[in-house]
């Protein structure tokens, strides 16, 4: 059996963990939430969006940073900061 395991880099791991989760991401709370919200809110269009039935996402882009805003029906908009690769 062991002769069909094959063992991965830190580097190969990583890459195969985002290909499954995508990048990785942190849910805005509290102030620093509303003050992205804010932000959002004076942007013209989403940069894309997107609608699976369910909720829609939006992806915003502010100062080099990427959000994400899942709208579901009849709750607050979720806002989720992409965060960089370096962990």
């Amino acid at each position: 059996m062991s002769e069909y395991k094959s063992k991965m880099t830190t580097e190969e791991a990583r890459a195969w963990i985002r290909s499954i989760m995508g990048p990785p991401r942190r849910t805005l709370e509290g102030q620093e939430r509303e003050n992205v919200w804010l932000m959002i809110m004076l942007q013209d269009e989403p940069e894309s969006s997107s609608n699976n039935q369910h909720s829609i996402t939006e992806v915003y882009r502010i100062n080099q940073k990427e959000y994400h805003v899942h709208y579901f029906s009849g709750e607050q908009p979720e806002i989720e900061e992409i965060l960089d690769d370096d962990m």
